[in-house]
């Protein structure tokens, strides 16, 4: 039965296809940004209703965020495929987030034609601003996923990967506090407030070696001062701290900013600090989920890679969903050796290749949902995996 249920999915989301295209190509057209995807949100939330599902929007107080729901009514898993659509800004789709929403939505239509067959319920989330404003860990605070057995994302790339690697980050502003004199004349009755800021930066280079490269703490001074005859009495500088184990990450900001605070006193400054936005955490996929879904790409034509550093590494507000419930984040190609955040990555996201991209994608999604609601052993592993990462990470 497994195996004609995924035969099904995969001829829906065929006779589908003209209108995930249609999708894809309307987001391209018109990229949004950071929680202004008001257009991305309405005409892929009304795509899903069209073909029955129940959209809620907005969703944990964002307007731009929907849930689709296709429940069957009776007890079992909730399984949830995840859009995004928020553009690049500056550079539109260059991140392939067009695909992405089309994929979501594909895979939701292909699972509905089935669900009478099955138990339980299928979600497509609408996720906004993926790109920095951290769409889905607002999500996450405010129990929108607190329901979820599972959930997927398909990213577009240039390989077709199922792994996954990403930063821990937090991003810091801290600010120095001196009295502002004039240096040529009365340097003794200023306090340089830029002093303990170009001795926070020796201090991140001392540290490197500790690090070993587990971490890393990049800055810039956003402000140094108003004059060079004038000692600063307010000098700024934003950073970003990172490592590939959030439990370092935390370790080394925590280090950061106790260095902050004694330098401050040496300096005899003042000193304060704001987070930036919201944290990103490193990408934890669920190893029961990836291999399904390595199988069903596979069964699908694609070339499964092994995820490399060189691809390039970022941070996804992604991966705070893995480290709560068990999920994934894997990459389906559009075409090769094109790297992605580049006009050349942008323009490929809209044409055939992209087409095909959002099939497969499309297709792999909702055959690992089948297998995951197919069979009660496939779902104790996944649930099992998720608290031994749990128990490493956390």
């Amino acid at each position: 039965m497994a195996d004609n249920l995924k035969t099904a999915v995969q001829v829906r989301i065929d006779e589908v296809s003209k209108e995930l295209f249609w999708l894809a190509d309307e987001i391209w057209k018109n990229p949004e940004y950071n929680f202004q995807e008001y257009q991305a949100c309405k005409t892929a939330g009304a795509l899903l209703e069209r073909h029955g599902f129940t959209v809620n929007t907005p969703v944990a107080g964002l307007e731009t965020a929907f849930e689709a729901v296709w429940d069957t009514g009776k007890p079992g898993l909730h399984i949830g495929f995840f859009a995004e659509y928020d553009g690049v800004p500056g550079m539109g789709h260059a991140c392939g987030h067009n695909l992405m929403a089309a994929m979501a939505v594909g895979a939701g239509i292909g699972m509905q034609s089935v669900m009478e067959h099955l138990t339980g319920k299928i979600s497509v989330f609408g996720t906004p601003a993926e790109e920095g404003g951290g769409g889905k860990v607002i999500m996450l605070e405010h129990g929108a996923f607190q329901d979820l057995d599972a959930a997927m994302i398909i990213h577009s790339a240039n390989e077709t990967v199922v792994n996954d690697i990403s930063y821990s980050k937090t991003d810091v502003t801290v600010n120095f506090h001196g009295k502002k004199a004039h240096a040529a004349t009365w340097p003794e009755e200023g306090i340089s407030a830029l002093d303990p800021v170009l001795q926070l930066f020796q201090y991140i280079g001392g540290m490197r070696l500790r690090w070993n490269g587990r971490g890393t703490i990049l800055g810039v001074i956003s402000k140094g001062g108003e004059e060079a005859i004038l000692i600063p009495e307010h000098c700024q500088a934003k950073f970003t701290i990172r490592s590939f184990d959030r439990k370092f990450k935390k370790q080394i900001l925590k280090e950061f900013l106790a260095a902050c605070e004694h330098i401050a006193q040496m300096t005899t400054t003042a000193f304060d600090y704001e987070m930036d936005g919201y944290t990103y955490e490193d990408i934890r996929n669920n190893p029961v989920l990836e291999r399904l879904l390595a199988d069903n790409l596979k069964a699908l034509g694609e070339t499964v890679m092994p995820r490399r550093r060189e691809l390039g590494i970022g941070c996804t507000d992604m991966g705070n969903v893995t480290h709560e419930i068990p999920a994934l984040q894997s990459y389906i190609q559009v075409v090769p050796a094109l790297r992605g955040h580049t006009p050349e990555f942008a323009a490929a996201c809209n044409t055939e290749a992209g087409n095909q991209a959002i099939l497969k994608g499309a297709k792999a999604m909702a055959m690992t949902a089948l297998d995951l609601l197919g069979s009660k052993e496939r779902c104790q592993e996944m649930r099992e995996s998720f608290l031994e990462m749990k128990q490493q990470y956390e």
